[in-house]
């Protein structure tokens, strides 16, 4: 299927490492040229190095996107490579180190979660969609977490803050769905990313067992009806679908990508 993607131009952000690498790549695959940000230098210009490699149309931008002029700095990027911004795709965020985010509550972290989870992608958004309604066609996509759906205390503030980033998702899709810019969110289960892989092997390491331990016993804990976790290209594969002209009529959804985890109704 030709997801009408040639020509248009993206951003990815979080894009050097794990879900955000492989929507990159799914993004150029189909014609897209793709503007990755991400705060290491390193690892982004590997993965910048290969997919221009591959022949595709990419730029890499180090940007702490926490910053009060990061925003403006990515489009700025953008447009002085390929003049506009068509899709947005606000991967980065994520949730602090430890566990039970409840009951050893901390404002202090609960606040800078919310912050990287919700007001940064909502101040890039809001950064991009102008340009969107003005050209009469856009599309963002926001990463959240089937912890916005499925509260878990040893996630708290990450769980919280996605739920958040989700109510915001549909409230853009809102404002701005006559205008032609849609506005979705994809939920992702437990995928087996990089910073993921790592979690297994400092847990491991911390108890004594093996990484496939610990990956099993959090399946025990949140049983995946797969009976497997998930690949970051199997999330990219329904964001790039979303990002997509095929996607002209979804606007607000919430998009389980989780191999059944959630298993309650909306």
């Amino acid at each position: 299927m030709d997801l009408g993607l040639r020509e248009k131009v993206a951003v990815v952000t979080g894009a050097s490492r794990g879900i955000g690498r492989a929507v990159a790549n799914a993004l150029a695959e189909e014609g897209a040229s793709v503007l990755l940000t991400a705060r290491g230098a390193e690892d982004l210009n590997r993965v910048v190095a290969e997919l221009t490699s591959a022949g595709h149309q990419v730029a890499g931008l180090r940007v702490d996107l926490s910053e009060p002029e990061a925003a403006a700095a990515v489009v700025a990027e953008a447009g002085k490579r390929w003049g506009r911004i068509d899709i947005l795709v606000n991967n980065a965020g994520g949730g602090p180190t430890g566990s039970d985010h409840v009951r050893n509550f901390d404002p202090a972290v609960w606040s800078d979660v919310y912050r990287r989870n919700v007001i940064v992608p909502m101040a890039l958004a809001s950064a991009c969609i102008p340009g969107m309604v003005q050209r009469g066609w856009g599309r963002v996509l926001n990463v959240a977490s089937t912890m916005a759906r499925d509260p878990d205390p040893r996630f708290g503030s990450y769980g919280a803050a996605k739920a958040a980033l989700a109510h915001a998702t549909r409230s853009l899709a809102q404002a701005h769905a006559a205008d032609g810019v849609m506005v979705n969110a994809v939920l992702p289960g437990l995928t087996r990313s990089e910073g993921v892989l790592t979690g297994y092997a400092e847990a491991a390491a911390a108890s004594g067992r093996t990484a496939e331990q610990i990956e099993e016993r959090m399946m025990q804990l949140q049983p995946i009806a797969a009976g497997r976790t998930g690949e970051p290209e199997e999330v990219a594969a329904a964001i790039a679908f979303l990002c997509s002209e095929r996607a002209s009529w979804i606007t607000g959804a919430l998009l389980l990508v989780d191999g059944g985890t959630v298993r309650v109704l909306p």
